[in-house]
Protein backbone atom coordinates (compact mmCIF):
# COMPACT_ATOMS: atom_id res chain seq x y z
CA UNK A 1 0.00 0.00 0.00
CA UNK A 2 2.95 2.05 0.65
CA UNK A 3 4.52 1.54 -2.39
CA UNK A 4 1.17 2.42 -4.61
CA UNK A 5 1.21 5.56 -2.68
CA UNK A 6 4.77 6.90 -3.22
CA UNK A 7 4.23 5.52 -6.99
CA UNK A 8 1.21 7.59 -7.01
CA UNK A 9 3.03 10.98 -5.59
CA UNK A 10 5.92 10.33 -7.92
CA UNK A 11 3.26 10.86 -11.05
CA UNK A 12 1.20 13.67 -9.44
CA UNK A 13 4.82 15.65 -9.16
CA UNK A 14 5.77 15.12 -12.62
CA UNK A 15 2.59 15.29 -13.95
CA UNK A 16 2.72 18.84 -12.14
CA UNK A 17 5.84 19.32 -13.21
CA UNK A 18 4.71 19.18 -16.85
CA UNK A 19 2.39 21.20 -16.10
CA UNK A 20 4.30 23.72 -14.76
CA UNK A 21 4.46 25.02 -19.20
CA UNK A 22 1.39 25.63 -20.09
CA UNK A 23 -0.02 25.10 -23.82
CA UNK A 24 -0.27 28.47 -25.14
CA UNK A 25 -0.84 28.16 -28.89
CA UNK A 26 0.43 26.19 -32.08
CA UNK A 27 2.40 26.52 -35.41
CA UNK A 28 -0.02 26.83 -38.08
CA UNK A 29 2.64 27.12 -41.09
CA UNK A 30 6.12 25.68 -41.10
CA UNK A 31 8.77 25.70 -44.06
CA UNK A 32 11.57 23.18 -43.70
CA UNK A 33 13.57 23.20 -39.72
CA UNK A 34 11.97 25.37 -37.09
CA UNK A 35 12.83 24.08 -33.58
CA UNK A 36 11.53 24.34 -29.44
CA UNK A 37 13.76 23.99 -26.80
CA UNK A 38 12.31 23.62 -23.34
CA UNK A 39 13.53 22.05 -20.31
CA UNK A 40 16.40 21.44 -22.11
CA UNK A 41 15.18 19.75 -25.09
CA UNK A 42 15.00 20.15 -27.97
CA UNK A 43 12.56 19.11 -30.56
CA UNK A 44 11.56 19.84 -34.21
CA UNK A 45 8.16 21.30 -34.79
CA UNK A 46 5.77 20.42 -37.56
CA UNK A 47 2.25 22.55 -38.19
CA UNK A 48 -0.61 21.55 -35.40
CA UNK A 49 1.59 20.85 -32.77
CA UNK A 50 1.72 23.03 -29.64
CA UNK A 51 3.98 25.62 -27.99
CA UNK A 52 4.61 26.22 -24.63
CA UNK A 53 5.27 29.32 -22.00
CA UNK A 54 8.94 29.81 -21.75
CA UNK A 55 9.97 27.45 -24.82
CA UNK A 56 12.47 28.93 -27.34
CA UNK A 57 11.70 29.03 -30.85
CA UNK A 58 14.46 28.83 -33.56
CA UNK A 59 14.46 28.47 -37.04
CA UNK A 60 17.29 27.29 -39.55
CA UNK A 61 18.41 28.49 -42.65
CA UNK A 62 15.91 29.40 -45.23
CA UNK A 63 13.25 28.03 -42.85
CA UNK A 64 10.34 29.86 -41.60
CA UNK A 65 7.73 29.35 -39.14
CA UNK A 66 4.21 31.02 -37.93
CA UNK A 67 2.22 30.39 -34.36
CA UNK A 68 -0.88 31.70 -33.82
CA UNK A 69 -1.45 32.05 -29.44
CA UNK A 70 -4.57 31.25 -28.07
CA UNK A 71 -6.14 34.84 -27.94
CA UNK A 72 -4.82 35.19 -31.56
CA UNK A 73 -1.81 36.90 -31.36
CA UNK A 74 0.27 35.95 -34.56
CA UNK A 75 4.11 35.41 -34.56
CA UNK A 76 5.87 34.94 -37.64
CA UNK A 77 9.70 33.93 -37.81
CA UNK A 78 11.86 34.58 -40.82
CA UNK A 79 15.17 32.24 -41.26
CA UNK A 80 17.58 32.28 -39.08
CA UNK A 81 15.92 33.43 -36.20
CA UNK A 82 15.59 32.58 -32.27
CA UNK A 83 12.42 33.76 -29.72
CA UNK A 84 11.41 33.06 -26.46
CA UNK A 85 8.05 32.72 -24.71
CA UNK A 86 9.07 34.35 -21.77
CA UNK A 87 6.10 35.11 -20.72
CA UNK A 88 1.75 34.69 -21.07
CA UNK A 89 0.15 34.86 -18.64
CA UNK A 90 -3.97 34.76 -18.77
CA UNK A 91 -4.98 36.10 -15.19
CA UNK A 92 -5.36 39.17 -14.11
CA UNK A 93 -2.35 41.27 -15.65
CA UNK A 94 -2.98 39.70 -18.66
CA UNK A 95 0.93 40.24 -19.93
CA UNK A 96 2.89 39.03 -22.71
CA UNK A 97 6.56 39.13 -23.32
CA UNK A 98 8.55 37.81 -26.21
CA UNK A 99 12.28 37.70 -26.11
CA UNK A 100 14.39 38.27 -29.37
CA UNK A 101 17.74 37.41 -29.76
CA UNK A 102 18.57 37.23 -33.35
CA UNK A 103 17.21 37.20 -36.59
CA UNK A 104 13.71 39.23 -37.35
CA UNK A 105 9.71 38.43 -36.60
CA UNK A 106 6.47 39.94 -37.31
CA UNK A 107 4.24 40.84 -34.71
CA UNK A 108 0.15 40.86 -35.17
CA UNK A 109 -1.33 41.50 -31.56
CA UNK A 110 -4.80 39.93 -30.76
CA UNK A 111 -7.94 41.91 -31.99
CA UNK A 112 -9.76 43.30 -29.36
CA UNK A 113 -8.04 42.15 -26.53
CA UNK A 114 -6.51 44.58 -23.83
CA UNK A 115 -3.39 42.67 -22.93
CA UNK A 116 0.55 44.65 -21.99
CA UNK A 117 2.45 42.97 -24.82
CA UNK A 118 6.46 43.16 -24.96
CA UNK A 119 9.17 42.47 -27.16
CA UNK A 120 13.32 42.50 -25.56
CA UNK A 121 15.89 42.40 -27.60
CA UNK A 122 19.14 42.77 -26.35
CA UNK A 123 19.15 46.62 -26.40
CA UNK A 124 15.94 47.58 -26.85
CA UNK A 125 12.23 46.85 -24.83
CA UNK A 126 9.30 47.70 -27.57
CA UNK A 127 5.97 48.55 -25.80
CA UNK A 128 2.90 47.29 -27.87
CA UNK A 129 -0.87 48.90 -28.01
CA UNK A 130 -2.62 47.18 -30.36
CA UNK A 131 -0.79 46.81 -33.21
CA UNK A 132 1.29 45.07 -36.21
CA UNK A 133 4.99 45.57 -36.32
CA UNK A 134 8.37 44.18 -37.22
CA UNK A 135 11.48 43.44 -35.86
CA UNK A 136 14.84 42.44 -36.91
CA UNK A 137 18.20 41.50 -33.80
CA UNK A 138 21.29 42.13 -36.40
CA UNK A 139 25.00 43.33 -35.75
CA UNK A 140 24.61 44.38 -32.57
CA UNK A 141 21.53 46.96 -33.51
CA UNK A 142 17.63 46.56 -33.73
CA UNK A 143 15.35 47.67 -36.01
CA UNK A 144 11.58 47.73 -35.59
CA UNK A 145 8.98 48.99 -38.11
CA UNK A 146 4.87 49.66 -37.34
CA UNK A 147 2.74 48.49 -40.15
CA UNK A 148 0.01 49.33 -38.34
CA UNK A 149 -1.28 51.09 -34.45
CA UNK A 150 1.16 52.27 -32.01
CA UNK A 151 4.30 50.77 -30.60
CA UNK A 152 7.28 52.40 -28.11
CA UNK A 153 10.62 51.63 -28.45
CA UNK A 154 13.18 52.30 -25.56
CA UNK A 155 16.86 51.66 -25.77
CA UNK A 156 17.95 49.29 -22.60
CA UNK A 157 21.21 51.19 -22.48
CA UNK A 158 19.78 54.64 -22.10
CA UNK A 159 18.50 57.27 -23.78
CA UNK A 160 15.04 58.77 -25.35
CA UNK A 161 11.97 56.16 -25.98
CA UNK A 162 10.58 56.65 -29.58
CA UNK A 163 6.95 56.43 -30.20
CA UNK A 164 5.76 55.37 -33.64
CA UNK A 165 2.51 55.90 -34.83
CA UNK A 166 2.47 56.17 -38.61
CA UNK A 167 2.26 53.33 -41.22
CA UNK A 168 5.55 52.54 -42.50
CA UNK A 169 7.98 54.52 -40.20
CA UNK A 170 10.93 52.81 -38.37
CA UNK A 171 13.59 53.39 -35.76
CA UNK A 172 17.06 51.98 -35.23
CA UNK A 173 18.23 51.15 -31.96
CA UNK A 174 22.15 51.07 -31.29
CA UNK A 175 24.47 51.93 -28.50
CA UNK A 176 24.16 55.80 -29.40
CA UNK A 177 20.42 55.23 -28.71
CA UNK A 178 17.28 54.90 -30.76
CA UNK A 179 17.38 56.91 -34.28
CA UNK A 180 14.58 59.44 -34.88
CA UNK A 181 10.79 58.21 -36.49
CA UNK A 182 11.30 57.92 -40.03
CA UNK A 183 8.96 56.81 -43.21
CA UNK A 184 10.89 53.25 -44.70
CA UNK A 185 12.66 53.94 -47.99
CA UNK A 186 13.29 51.69 -50.49
CA UNK A 187 16.37 51.04 -48.97
CA UNK A 188 15.38 50.18 -45.60
CA UNK A 189 14.18 46.72 -44.14
CA UNK A 190 11.29 45.66 -43.90
CA UNK A 191 9.70 42.09 -42.99
CA UNK A 192 8.29 42.39 -46.35
CA UNK A 193 7.50 44.12 -49.19
CA UNK A 194 3.77 45.84 -48.07
CA UNK A 195 4.95 49.31 -47.70
CA UNK A 196 6.74 49.19 -50.57
CA UNK A 197 3.76 47.95 -53.06
CA UNK A 198 1.35 50.80 -53.82
CA UNK A 199 -2.69 50.02 -53.09
CA UNK A 200 -1.19 47.38 -50.60
CA UNK A 201 -2.33 47.80 -47.02
CA UNK A 202 0.66 48.05 -45.00
CA UNK A 203 1.13 44.41 -43.26
CA UNK A 204 -1.58 42.73 -44.90
CA UNK A 205 1.06 40.17 -47.09
CA UNK A 206 2.18 36.82 -44.95
CA UNK A 207 5.23 35.97 -45.42
CA UNK A 208 4.76 32.77 -45.69
CA UNK A 209 1.96 32.89 -48.61
CA UNK A 210 2.25 30.42 -51.57
CA UNK A 211 4.35 31.50 -54.41
CA UNK A 212 3.29 30.92 -57.98
CA UNK A 213 6.19 28.67 -59.35
CA UNK A 214 6.85 29.51 -63.05
CA UNK A 215 5.93 27.96 -65.97
CA UNK A 216 7.31 24.69 -67.20
CA UNK A 217 9.79 24.45 -69.79
CA UNK A 218 8.87 22.51 -72.69
CA UNK A 219 10.78 19.23 -72.82
CA UNK A 220 13.02 19.14 -75.90
CA UNK A 221 14.13 16.05 -77.28
CA UNK A 222 17.60 17.24 -78.21
CA UNK A 223 21.05 17.05 -76.52
CA UNK A 224 21.91 19.83 -74.64
CA UNK A 225 25.97 18.02 -74.30
CA UNK A 226 28.05 18.80 -77.07
CA UNK A 227 29.54 15.72 -77.91
CA UNK A 228 31.82 16.64 -80.81
CA UNK A 229 35.67 16.88 -80.77
CA UNK A 230 38.03 14.91 -78.85
CA UNK A 231 37.91 12.77 -75.58
CA UNK A 232 40.39 11.07 -73.83
CA UNK A 233 39.88 8.70 -70.78
CA UNK A 234 40.57 5.92 -69.23
CA UNK A 235 39.14 2.58 -68.58
CA UNK A 236 39.35 -0.76 -66.23
CA UNK A 237 37.01 -3.96 -66.34
CA UNK A 238 37.62 -7.82 -67.10
CA UNK A 239 38.16 -9.98 -70.08
CA UNK A 240 36.65 -13.63 -70.59
CA UNK A 241 38.36 -16.10 -72.91
CA UNK A 242 36.80 -17.27 -75.77
CA UNK A 243 38.31 -19.42 -77.44
CA UNK A 244 40.40 -22.30 -77.61
CA UNK A 245 43.77 -24.33 -77.80
CA UNK A 246 44.63 -27.74 -79.75
CA UNK A 247 42.05 -30.98 -78.96
CA UNK A 248 40.19 -28.20 -78.73
CA UNK A 249 41.07 -27.08 -74.86
CA UNK A 250 38.63 -23.94 -73.55
CA UNK A 251 40.10 -21.03 -72.81
CA UNK A 252 37.98 -19.36 -70.88
CA UNK A 253 39.41 -17.93 -68.06
CA UNK A 254 39.24 -14.63 -66.90
CA UNK A 255 41.56 -11.84 -66.75
CA UNK A 256 42.17 -7.76 -65.63
CA UNK A 257 41.67 -5.03 -68.35
CA UNK A 258 43.22 -1.52 -67.99
CA UNK A 259 43.84 1.04 -70.32
CA UNK A 260 43.70 4.96 -71.55
CA UNK A 261 41.36 5.24 -74.62
CA UNK A 262 41.44 8.07 -77.19
CA UNK A 263 38.43 9.48 -79.64
CA UNK A 264 36.90 12.17 -81.76
CA UNK A 265 33.38 12.40 -82.05
CA UNK A 266 31.16 14.14 -84.49
CA UNK A 267 27.53 15.51 -84.23
CA UNK A 268 25.99 14.18 -87.83
CA UNK A 269 22.56 15.81 -86.29
CA UNK A 270 21.86 17.35 -82.50
CA UNK A 271 20.83 13.14 -81.71
CA UNK A 272 22.96 11.09 -84.36
CA UNK A 273 26.87 11.27 -82.85
CA UNK A 274 29.32 9.44 -84.92
CA UNK A 275 32.92 8.88 -84.38
CA UNK A 276 36.28 7.32 -84.36
CA UNK A 277 38.66 5.83 -81.28
CA UNK A 278 41.31 3.57 -80.16
CA UNK A 279 42.88 2.21 -77.06
CA UNK A 280 45.53 0.33 -75.70
CA UNK A 281 44.88 -1.89 -72.11
CA UNK A 282 47.22 -3.99 -70.21
CA UNK A 283 45.86 -7.85 -70.21
CA UNK A 284 46.56 -9.54 -67.27
CA UNK A 285 46.95 -13.19 -67.44
CA UNK A 286 44.20 -15.31 -68.37
CA UNK A 287 43.07 -18.72 -66.91
CA UNK A 288 43.10 -21.57 -68.52
CA UNK A 289 40.35 -24.63 -68.92
CA UNK A 290 39.87 -28.43 -69.21
CA UNK A 291 37.90 -30.76 -71.33
CA UNK A 292 38.09 -33.63 -69.27
CA UNK A 293 41.18 -35.17 -70.46
CA UNK A 294 43.71 -32.08 -70.92
CA UNK A 295 43.83 -29.30 -69.37
CA UNK A 296 45.42 -25.88 -70.25
CA UNK A 297 47.49 -23.60 -68.00
CA UNK A 298 47.23 -19.74 -67.87
CA UNK A 299 47.91 -17.95 -71.03
CA UNK A 300 50.38 -14.92 -70.30
CA UNK A 301 49.54 -11.16 -69.90
CA UNK A 302 50.23 -8.86 -72.54
CA UNK A 303 48.41 -6.00 -74.44
CA UNK A 304 45.17 -5.64 -76.06
CA UNK A 305 44.05 -2.69 -78.02
CA UNK A 306 41.39 -1.91 -80.57
CA UNK A 307 41.00 1.21 -83.38
CA UNK A 308 37.24 1.46 -83.70
CA UNK A 309 34.32 3.69 -85.17
CA UNK A 310 31.05 4.35 -82.95
CA UNK A 311 27.54 5.74 -83.95
CA UNK A 312 25.33 6.40 -81.36
CA UNK A 313 22.06 8.02 -80.41
CA UNK A 314 21.68 10.87 -77.66
CA UNK A 315 18.83 10.73 -75.12
CA UNK A 316 19.98 14.55 -73.48
CA UNK A 317 22.96 13.59 -71.47
CA UNK A 318 22.71 9.63 -72.57
CA UNK A 319 24.23 8.23 -75.87
CA UNK A 320 24.14 4.50 -76.83
CA UNK A 321 26.28 3.81 -79.07
CA UNK A 322 27.35 0.44 -81.28
CA UNK A 323 30.87 0.28 -82.28
CA UNK A 324 32.89 -2.09 -84.34
CA UNK A 325 36.76 -2.17 -86.06
CA UNK A 326 40.29 -3.37 -85.81
CA UNK A 327 41.79 -5.27 -82.51
CA UNK A 328 45.08 -6.76 -81.95
CA UNK A 329 46.90 -7.94 -78.61
CA UNK A 330 49.15 -10.94 -77.65
CA UNK A 331 47.93 -14.64 -78.25
CA UNK A 332 45.74 -16.44 -75.64
CA UNK A 333 47.83 -19.38 -75.76
CA UNK A 334 48.77 -21.35 -72.62
CA UNK A 335 51.95 -21.43 -70.83
CA UNK A 336 52.00 -25.44 -70.94
CA UNK A 337 49.61 -27.65 -71.62
CA UNK A 338 48.69 -31.64 -70.56
CA UNK A 339 46.89 -34.73 -70.83
CA UNK A 340 45.72 -36.89 -73.42
CA UNK A 341 45.27 -36.65 -77.28
CA UNK A 342 46.21 -33.51 -77.17
CA UNK A 343 48.72 -33.61 -79.97
CA UNK A 344 49.18 -36.99 -79.86
CA UNK A 345 47.10 -39.97 -78.41
CA UNK A 346 49.85 -41.34 -75.53
CA UNK A 347 49.39 -38.55 -72.31
CA UNK A 348 51.92 -35.77 -73.78
CA UNK A 349 53.16 -32.36 -72.02
CA UNK A 350 54.70 -29.46 -73.26
CA UNK A 351 55.83 -25.67 -72.69
CA UNK A 352 55.39 -22.78 -74.89
CA UNK A 353 58.02 -21.28 -76.69
CA UNK A 354 56.59 -17.56 -77.80
CA UNK A 355 53.85 -15.17 -77.29
CA UNK A 356 53.61 -13.02 -80.38
CA UNK A 357 51.20 -9.99 -81.27
CA UNK A 358 48.26 -10.60 -83.43
CA UNK A 359 45.88 -8.56 -85.63
CA UNK A 360 42.21 -9.26 -85.28
CA UNK A 361 38.58 -7.45 -85.33
CA UNK A 362 36.23 -5.93 -82.48
CA UNK A 363 32.45 -5.61 -82.45
CA UNK A 364 30.67 -4.43 -79.38
CA UNK A 365 28.33 -1.67 -77.89
CA UNK A 366 27.85 0.63 -74.67
CA UNK A 367 26.44 3.73 -73.20
CA UNK A 368 27.86 7.20 -71.89
CA UNK A 369 26.44 9.55 -69.68
CA UNK A 370 27.69 12.82 -69.24
CA UNK A 371 27.78 14.32 -65.88
CA UNK A 372 28.75 17.42 -66.91
CA UNK A 373 29.63 19.92 -70.12
CA UNK A 374 32.77 17.83 -70.07
CA UNK A 375 33.12 14.82 -67.84
CA UNK A 376 31.68 11.50 -68.57
CA UNK A 377 31.43 7.88 -67.14
CA UNK A 378 30.62 4.76 -69.50
CA UNK A 379 30.19 1.49 -69.62
CA UNK A 380 31.13 -1.15 -72.53
CA UNK A 381 31.48 -4.46 -74.07
CA UNK A 382 33.47 -5.95 -76.99
CA UNK A 383 33.70 -9.32 -78.79
CA UNK A 384 37.12 -9.44 -79.74
CA UNK A 385 39.14 -12.42 -82.34
CA UNK A 386 42.63 -12.33 -83.43
CA UNK A 387 44.22 -14.13 -86.14
CA UNK A 388 44.29 -18.04 -86.04
CA UNK A 389 48.32 -19.03 -85.16
CA UNK A 390 50.15 -22.21 -84.94
CA UNK A 391 52.62 -21.35 -81.29
CA UNK A 392 55.38 -23.59 -81.06
CA UNK A 393 55.52 -26.15 -77.77
CA UNK A 394 58.66 -28.34 -76.74
CA UNK A 395 56.95 -31.27 -76.10
CA UNK A 396 57.69 -34.80 -74.11
CA UNK A 397 56.54 -36.94 -77.25
CA UNK A 398 58.91 -34.94 -79.74
CA UNK A 399 62.56 -33.87 -80.16
CA UNK A 400 61.17 -31.12 -82.09
CA UNK A 401 58.80 -27.95 -81.38
CA UNK A 402 55.47 -28.84 -82.29
CA UNK A 403 52.93 -26.67 -83.64
CA UNK A 404 49.55 -26.30 -82.17
CA UNK A 405 46.47 -24.57 -83.75
CA UNK A 406 44.94 -21.71 -81.35
CA UNK A 407 41.94 -19.14 -81.19
CA UNK A 408 42.14 -16.18 -79.41
CA UNK A 409 39.21 -14.45 -78.34
CA UNK A 410 38.42 -11.91 -75.45
CA UNK A 411 34.57 -11.13 -74.68
CA UNK A 412 35.78 -7.62 -72.23
CA UNK A 413 33.31 -5.38 -70.38
CA UNK A 414 35.09 -2.35 -69.28
CA UNK A 415 33.69 1.04 -67.14
CA UNK A 416 35.58 4.22 -67.94
CA UNK A 417 35.59 8.12 -67.27
CA UNK A 418 36.16 10.20 -70.31
CA UNK A 419 36.94 14.23 -70.47
CA UNK A 420 35.90 15.63 -74.25
CA UNK A 421 36.90 18.61 -75.44
CA UNK A 422 33.71 20.22 -77.46
CA UNK A 423 34.19 22.30 -80.78
CA UNK A 424 33.40 25.64 -78.43
CA UNK A 425 36.07 24.46 -76.00
CA UNK A 426 38.92 24.12 -79.22
CA UNK A 427 37.75 27.20 -80.56
CA UNK A 428 37.54 29.39 -77.64
CA UNK A 429 41.56 28.09 -76.79
CA UNK A 430 42.51 28.65 -80.66
CA UNK A 431 40.80 32.55 -80.81
CA UNK A 432 43.22 35.04 -79.48
CA UNK A 433 41.43 37.54 -76.98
Amino acid sequence: MRRLVAALAVLAFFTSFSRAAPNIGSATAIEKDVRGESDGRTAKIGVGDAVYADEVLSTGAESRGRFVFDDRTDLQLAPSSRVKLDKFVYSNDKTAVFSATKGALRFISAPAVHKDYEVRTPNATIGVRGTSFAVRVRLGRTDAVLYDGVIEVCPIGGGACRTLDTPCTFVTVANGGATAPAALGSGDWSFDDSCKVPGRRAGETPPLAPTTPPPATPASTASPIDWSGPSFGFDAGTGVGGGEFADPVPMNGAAFLGGLRFGYSFALTKEIIAGFETDASYRSDLGGGSNGHAQASSARGGYFGTARIRLGYAFDRLLVYGTGGLAYGHIIAPRSFSGYNVIAAPYTYGTNRENPFLPGWTVGAGAQFAITDNVSVRAEYLYAKLQHYLPLYDTNTSPLPYATCTVSALHSIRVGVNYGFSLKDLLSIATPR
